[in-house]
């Protein structure tokens, strides 16, 4: 309990990589799934709500971490295992050190949503359906062109109102005015579902209602294609952060690439903050809170490491001869170093235990074989001797 990233628990295991899920993971999606449905006069229905607050981004962002698991072990790396919390998801993957194998590390997740939007997209288009692929746009209202009859549907929770026959639409002011005229209340038009045919019937229109399983692969697309683009920004803990950091190492060095792409995500951090501030969205400011805290620790491990390797060789072979140089002030260890130091000796505990684990599945396999031959390895088995194996070369 003293480490709060260790409050998960695993769901479900999948490839051999452990999914977790974050105790705050399940607060924050209540909390949106209550605000959501909160209110007397939402129209929102409460089915509709949990499937796309809560199981389309769970799904849809597992597979973008398991994209990452996948480009780690691309570029002969491996995946420890995926973390769901309350900003996003998390992929422990260990990959060479290198700006190649980082950069390819990196995309695969978003290359992943790129596959999700394609294949929704075809299945849209099969129905003469384009996506909507307006990041700002109004999910649970799901608006899509159709290019067969050229109108614009919407779900439940829209009105899009067309002349009979044709498509030409009809304005929703023209409802307004009727309703004003008939004496009825003369503030704003309110939408709501079940009233939505009486309101088409009162102007003799044609509502343009999606069928239900294109309203769902258009909001699918529409996450997909939001966290795509959302990835991209150029700032830690974001894809598009350390993408942009894999850019400049391989142009320059890795000191220079973890200097820019920080100082990039506190420009960034910031105007965030200003935003979450401006439209009062608390998770908004969580993220751009976690975006300054990461830059800042990119920048802290630099100092502390003087290096990738514990060494910086930026300056090439010279910078070995620094005899001269009068000796650094020892810095005062504070509770937050003392607090990632104990955790960084657990990780190395935990991993001289997974290493210890595989060395004994390795025995056995390999007694197995002896015993069976390889035919009788499962495929799982196999995956993990290759790992194991490819892995052993490489230290060699």
């Amino acid at each position: 309990m003293r480490d709060p990233m260790n409050w998960s628990v695993t769901v479900f295991r999948a490839f051999g990589i452990p999914v977790k899920v974050h105790l705050l993971f399940i607060i924050v999606a209540l909390g949106l799934f209550l605000r959501q449905i909160g209110g007397k006069d939402n129209p929102l229905w409460w089915p509709d709500v949990l499937l796309f607050t809560v199981f389309i981004p769970f799904v849809v962002i597992v597979m973008h971490e398991f994209g990452h698991c996948f480009g780690a072990r691309y570029v002969d790396g491996d995946a420890k295992e995926i973390l769901m919390w309350p900003l996003g998801g998390l992929a422990y993957v260990d990959v060479p050190h290198t700006p190649r194998a980082n950069f390819i590390a990196t995309a695969a997740g978003p290359a992943v949503n790129v596959v999700i939007c394609a294949i929704c997209a075809i299945g849209l288009a099969i129905g003469s359906f384009v996506p909507n692929m307006n990041p700002l746009s109004n999910p649970y209202v799901s608006e899509m062109y159709n290019f067969s009859d050229h109108r614009n549907y919407t779900a439940e929770y829209g009105l899009k109102l067309y002349k009979p026959g044709t498509a030409e639409p009809i304005p929703q002011q023209e409802l307004i005015d009727k309703r004003m005229r008939d004496g009825g209340p003369r503030e704003k038009y309110v939408f709501k579902p079940e009233t939505a045919e009486q309101d088409a019937i009162m102007l003799g229109g044609e509502r343009a209602l999606a069928p239900s399983w294109a309203t769902w692969l258009n909001r699918t697309f529409w996450f997909s294609w939001f966290l795509f683009l959302f990835n991209l920004i150029p700032a830690y803990p974001l894809d598009g952060g350390r993408m942009f950091q894999s850019f400049i190492w391989a142009r320059s060095d890795y000191r220079r690439g973890v200097t820019v792409a920080a100082n990039t995500g506190y420009v960034v951090a910031v105007i965030f903050l200003v935003v979450s501030i401006a439209v009062n969205e608390a998770l908004f400011m969580g993220l751009a809170l976690f975006m300054l805290y990461e830059s800042s620790m990119a920048l802290q491990r630099l100092e502390m490491d003087d290096g990738p390797f514990g060494y910086d060789f930026s300056a090439g072979y010279t910078s070995l001869e620094k005899d001269d140089e009068p000796p650094r002030r020892p810095k005062k260890v504070g509770w937050f170093t003392r607090w990632r130091q104990a955790r960084r000796s657990r990780k190395l505990q935990r991993e001289i235990e997974e290493r210890a684990q595989e060395e004994e599945r390795m025995d056995q396999l390999l007694a197995k074989i002896a015993a069976n031959g390889k035919a009788s390895l499962t495929d799982d088995e196999k995956r993990f001797l290759e790992r194991v194996s490819a892995r052993k070369r490489n230290m060699s």
